[in-house]
């Protein structure tokens, strides 16, 4: 029998994840990109917090849940919001019975998608911002300030240009930021970079690479407070499976939304 004469076989093969494209990298269901397979350093931070947190924490752009099972498990209650229905409902079959109503899931993306000021302890947005130009990351980390409560932190991760297919263009991006430009990471023809396995499963052909300094600044800009930012190596499953400088492969930045006022709107 074919998959299209059982539709509980069509259904569950509607609703499969994909196999790794790259090592560690599970291709999106909408050709846009990939989700790792495991939490790097700052990830693993964010669902350490979210355990702890009273009001319920974010993970926007969570594709098929690889912070959100994690923080459900750890007994947070947790918006997952991702573009693509598909790997929200493949999300929603994956967490355990007990932590189901501690989920809930939104379709949307950003700069776009919005909520309720002051709604969330926490929020990750883990390797989603690279594909927005500046003004939409200054827009999105805007509005991710405003949807914290004071105290709140933002984990914001971002590929960069260091390591794995990103790195031949290190040289082009070292050179623009000493020229000054604040967006020296822009791509517009990012297929080129990738192997020929990839090209046919990802649509992407703008990336926009961030550093640590760079977080740094828009974090600042949003109205957050830095309280830690660096580099971040890839998880201990990918770490041998990288090329380039794999201890610069993605930049992080954890931002706190001050408790008391400032001149700032957030």
């Amino acid at each position: 029998m074919k998959a299209e004469d059982d539709p509980e076989r069509a259904e569950e093969t509607r609703l499969a994840m994909p196999e790794p494209t790259l090592p560690g990298m599970i291709p999106t269901l909408n050709d846009t990109g990939f989700m790792t397979e495991e939490l790097d350093e700052y990830s693993l931070a964010f669902v350490d917090y979210a355990g702890t947190c009273g009001a319920p924490v974010l993970d926007i752009g969570c594709a098929y849940g690889v912070a959100t099972l994690p923080a459900l498990a750890a007994g947070a209650t947790v918006t997952a919001c991702d573009m693509e229905p598909r790997h929200l409902e493949i999300l929603a079959r994956r967490v355990p019975p007990k932590a189901r109503q501690r989920l809930t899931v939104e379709v949307g993306r950003l700069p776009s998608r919005d909520f309720a000021r002051r709604s969330f302890d926490a929020v990750l947005a883990a390797r989603v911002l690279h594909f927005l130009d500046g003004r939409d990351i200054e827009t999105s980390v805007r509005k991710m300030a405003s949807w914290l409560v004071p105290g709140g932190k933002a984990f914001l991760i971002t590929d960069t240009v260091y390591s794995g297919i990103w790195a031949a263009h290190a040289p082009i991006y070292e050179e623009r930021k000493a020229q000054g430009l604040l967006w020296p990471g822009e791509i517009h023809d990012a297929q080129r970079y990738l192997p020929e396995r990839a090209r046919a499963r990802t649509r992407v052909r703008y990336m926009n690479f961030l550093d640590p300094d760079i977080l740094r600044r828009v974090a600042e800009e949003a109205g957050l407070d830095v309280e830690r930012v660096g580099f971040v190596q890839p998880g201990a499953h990918e770490a041998g499976k990288t090329y380039g400088d794999a201890e610069r492969e993605r930049a992080a930045v954890v931002a706190v939304k001050p408790k008391r006022p400032s001149g700032r709107r957030s």
